[in-house]
């Protein structure tokens, strides 16, 4: 079969209309996030689904592996994942004024987390030693890849382990964090990461996902040419905003953890933390 070859008018053409697509859905996402929280409570949320993600099923080569991490890597950092667990865990261990820290970041796959918490730290004066942690060993071995190169490196360290049972003592680090991790999980499930995070931990616990809403699903699939690259990113982007949670569900479902001073907070664009500071020990 003869392959079909786009003319420069008909590929200009479609660059216009992914432009103006792209710039439609920024402006309606910047318009529905400052009218909310009453639009997220109407039809704009779609019915949960419970879609299994490609990652998780070991499915794609090494280099469709690498290239769906490398795009969760752009995710974070574009949309503005990273800034929200960097800034929170910063901030957390600023006021307990630790010049000396160890972060644990749950389901790290790149340490794409890790490598922005190091240098943000460093720029702060605060010595950090962080711990990624995935139980799938071909994302180790990309993040180990991506360390050998990168300046903050030496700061980071793997460990393959399951997050429902960490291999730490109680208080083994100060801070637990994650990043697009909790959605992989339901209700109850989610409650017991939770509490054996706080279990790991010393000073509490951050933890970053996005909202169930039709506006990141509408803009994820106009974007994809920029942010899912991989075929993996293109199915699993779609089935997390599909099978993830408002602000309101994963309130109900930390509330039921009955662990003090956790609360859930929304950030722009559409996007949530889940944070618990502990109180300091005397």
């Amino acid at each position: 079969m003869k392959k079909r070859v786009r003319s420069p008018v008909s590929i200009l053409q479609h660059l216009r209309v992914t432009f103006f697509s792209s710039s439609l859905s920024v402006f309606i996402c910047v318009h529905l996030w400052l009218i909310s929280p009453s639009v997220a409570k109407m039809s704009f949320v779609p019915r949960q689904v419970d879609r299994e993600e490609l990652l998780d099923l070991g499915r794609g080569t090494l280099h469709e592996v690498r290239r769906s991490l490398h795009d969760i890597r752009r995710i974070n950092a574009y949309l503005g994942g990273a800034r929200v667990v960097c800034g929170a865990t910063l901030a957390m261990l600023q006021k307990r004024g630790l010049r000396r820290a160890t972060v644990l970041d749950i389901g790290t796959g790149s340490a794409d987390i890790p490598l922005r918490l190091a240098a943000m730290a460093q720029a702060h004066g605060i010595s950090l030693r962080v711990v990624g942690l995935d139980c799938n060993a071909r994302h180790l071995r990309v993040a180990h890849e991506d360390l050998s190169t990168a300046k903050w490196g030496r700061s980071v360290h793997l460990l393959q382990a399951d997050a429902l049972r960490l291999p730490l003592c109680d208080g083994a680090v100060d801070v637990v964090v994650s990043s697009l991790f909790l959605h992989h999980f339901r209700g109850p499930q989610i409650g017991e990461l939770l509490r054996e995070f706080d279990r790991a931990s010393r000073v509490g616990w951050v933890m970053n996902d996005l909202v169930r809403h039709m506006t990141p699903l509408i803009f994820f699939r106009l974007m994809r040419p920029v942010f899912a690259r991989s075929y993996l990113t293109r199915h699993d982007g779609e089935a997390s905003l599909r099978r993830g949670y408002t602000p309101d569900e994963m309130q109900r479902i930390v509330g039921q953890t009955q662990l003090p001073r956790a609360c859930v907070r929304s950030h722009f664009p559409f996007r949530m933390s889940i944070i618990r500071e502990k109180e300091a020990q005397l």
